[in-house]
């Protein structure tokens, strides 16, 4: 099978490293954030600059759209996370309150939640409408990379430095050699699949925590796994 190479647009901005992005759930925005410290809002079709973010006093590190695509968060470098009206651009407000980068966010499917997870070694849920903390898990031993959130709301799943990912409520798995980077749950909440800096994608079961199967392909270190909507 041949892969077309050719890109459907080019995003033009000043010299930098985007370390995160994502599409809003309607597909005509995407959105970047990286060593600008900035956030980039881009309508897809034409690669025009919708606006552009401003506030963080670092790299922006992760970015999180809501499921009705009026909000925006971001984690930084600043150790801050953001909340911002997407629509307006306005920035709502600022949540402190981990004590290194904050290195992935997440919305909760029902739009009632942030997640967070820090260098600092905790993840942290927050209120979104309020910015109030309201809980922090210190699971991980070492940096949290990555954070996803179950379908149902229920299961916070993390991903961490010491090799490990935390499953809320269910414990540890064990199986990557070294830092795992991403973490995502598929669309129907039974599986989890892991990234990690040993070059390989694992595919593990939600509820009983067995390994699925491994995929081997990548040269270097995995930076990023995500799972389409048909879970295919």
């Amino acid at each position: 099978m041949q892969v077309e190479k050719t890109p459907l647009v080019w995003l033009s901005a000043p010299v930098a490293s985007a370390y995160s992005l994502m599409f809003s759930p309607d597909g005509q925005s995407l959105i970047t954030g990286g060593t600008f410290r900035t956030i980039w809002v881009w309508e897809f079709q034409t690669a025009l600059q919708k606006c552009l973010l401003r506030g963080h006093s670092d790299w922006v590190y992760s970015v999180a759209v809501s499921l009705d695509g009026q909000t925006l968060v971001s984690g930084s470098l600043d150790k801050t996370i953001k909340v911002w009206n997407l629509k307006s651009g306005q920035e709502i407000r600022t949540l402190k309150g981990h004590l290194d980068t904050v290195c992935s966010v997440v919305i909760s499917p029902d739009g009632q939640r942030i997640v967070s997870g820090s260098k600092d070694g905790t993840v942290k849920v927050w209120n979104l409408q309020t910015g109030q903390e309201i809980c922090t898990l210190h699971d991980c031993l070492d940096w949290v990379y990555s954070v996803a959130i179950s379908p149902d709301n229920q299961t916070i799943v993390s991903g961490c430095a010491d090799g490990t990912i935390q499953v809320e409520k269910k414990g540890k798995l064990f199986g990557h050699s070294s830092s795992v980077t991403s973490v995502a749950i598929s669309p129907d909440g039974q599986k989890i699949v892991s990234g990690s800096i040993d070059e390989t994608i694992k595919v593990w079961d939600l509820n009983t925590g067995q390994e699925l199967r491994t995929i081997n392909g990548h040269l270097q270190g995995v930076s990023a796994v995500t799972i389409s909507p048909d879970g295919k």
